[in-house]
């Protein structure tokens, strides 16, 4: 586990017997996401059903559950992040910034200002693979009736954890620390303490600001989930802005979150989470956006996320509350898609060793190697190009042939390109050209 995640975990706190994010008395984790923390998803009982699909159409899915299950470290991560995110769209959903334009407003101008790195760019294409070749969601959507039979709604049980939150951490919860603090503030006289009297003034002013806000939400109802129409492959742009990037793990996220029978309402605050999730996963930027995107749809919809708050006066925890209902779910279909991800990552493919050969009318040709270290494709073909651009200007030569491989560890190709107009490289990917020309130069760099 890298460095990063030790010090998400450090953020969860026990007090009490309780686990809490930061130590805050109304950030309370649930046992069931705790255990990703611990655990990745061996525990989860929904995994065993996805590993228990017998009907061949669902390999996919019980394919990457299973790898999930072997991969402890991304259920971990995937845990972890929930969490991360959760407190950051809470914290979102409390923002007295950005006065005159609202939470997804402000979202839409930060996709339309970021632009993606050449990782985004990556896996933009590894989250087309995975919806199109790898899981092929088209497909397994005809049978999308027939999985939420098998996998069971949620509703219920996420709605229960809500209301727990409403009645621990509630208005009433809230009053009786007032009555508290009147009290100490009564028998100290003029000694008590100021950090005591200021407590108990933001803690009247929180209460007066969601007086006449119930504490306890309104149950979404459970049969007010709808289901997908016929759906299609995804067809790639040539040049992806950072929506498309979140608008492919969007389309994952909601058709996996769909097999738990999730209500409409709730649903695309739900999607947009496990975006962010996936997206903090991946080092994209937006993993920020899909924040604000999910804080802002809860602020439209008051009536779902319960008045709850710290014992400090400092703390809304609404959104919290709402979003801790479903954490164990969106932390698993988090896991689901980045295992998706991986399984359709081709740089497996790829070996560390690069060749360069230019090539002249006559005499032995100039060579450049390079070893490189874990890249997926994408950073591969940015490397092979970049390497040969400074052979070039080091070389100050032309060349009547300049070509490129990438070289697996089974000595096979598997890139080629002519670089001879480095301007606009080609790609060979004829086997029987790829093999002949290796062949014929392979020596030059023995």
């Amino acid at each position: 586990m890298s460095l990063v995640y030790d010090y998400l975990k450090s953020k969860v706190v026990n007090l009490d017997g309780t686990n809490r994010w930061l130590g805050k008395d109304v950030l309370e984790i649930s046992e069931e996401i705790y255990g990703f923390v611990n655990n990745g998803v061996n525990n989860f009982p929904v995994v065993s059903t996805l590993t228990g699909l017998t009907e061949p159409i669902f390999d996919p899915i019980k394919q990457i559950a299973e790898q999930l299950i072997a991969l402890p470290d991304i259920g971990i991560m995937s845990g972890l992040l929930t969490l991360e995110s959760i407190y950051g769209i809470n914290k979102a959903y409390n923002t007295k910034l950005y006065r005159g334009q609202n939470l997804t407003a402000y979202a839409n101008s930060l996709m339309s200002r970021d632009i993606p790195s050449s990782d985004d760019d990556y896996y933009y294409l590894i989250g087309i693979s995975a919806y199109n070749e790898t899981l092929n969601i088209p497909l397994l959507n005809s049978e999308i009736t027939n999985l939420q039979s098998k996998v069971g709604g949620i509703q219920s049980q996420a709605q229960s954890t809500i209301n727990q939150f409403a009645d621990k951490f509630g208005l009433d919860y809230l009053q009786d620390k007032i009555t508290e603090l009147e009290g100490l503030i009564s028998s100290a006289g003029e000694s008590a303490s100021n950090t005591i009297k200021n407590q108990l003034y933001r803690l009247k002013n929180f209460v007066k600001k969601f007086m006449g806000i119930s504490s306890s939400p309104q149950s979404i109802p459970i049969a007010s989930y709808g289901t997908f129409g016929a759906i299609e492959l995804i067809i790639p742009t040539d040049k992806p802005k950072l929506t498309d990037v979140m608008g492919v793990i969007n389309k994952l996220a909601n058709w996996f979150l769909s097999m738990f029978s999730i209500p409409n309402q709730i649903l695309e605050v739900l999607t947009h989470t496990v975006t962010s999730v996936v997206c903090k996963a991946i080092g994209s930027a937006g993993a920020e956006v899909s924040r604000y995107l999910s804080a802002g749809l809860l602020q439209s919809l008051p009536q779902l996320v319960p008045a709850v708050g710290s014992a400090t006066g400092t703390l809304f925890g609404g959104a919290w509350a709402v979003l801790m209902g479903y954490a164990p779910w969106i932390a698993l279909v988090a896991g689901l898609i980045l295992v998706a991800f991986k399984l359709s990552d081709k740089k497996v493919k790829f070996g560390r060793l690069v060749y360069l050969f230019g090539t002249r009318l006559s005499g032995s040709p100039d060579t450049g190697f390079a070893g490189t270290y874990d890249m997926n494709e994408k950073q591969m073909r940015d490397y092979i190009i970049d390497f040969a651009k400074r052979m070039l200007n080091e070389a100050k030569s032309t060349y009547v042939k300049f070509w490129a491989f990438n070289i697996n560890n089974d000595e096979e190709v598997a890139l080629m390109f002519d670089l001879t107009n480095i301007n606009e490289p080609i790609e060979i990917s004829d086997k029987t050209i790829q093999t002949t020309t290796w062949d014929s130069l392979k020596h030059f760099a023995e």
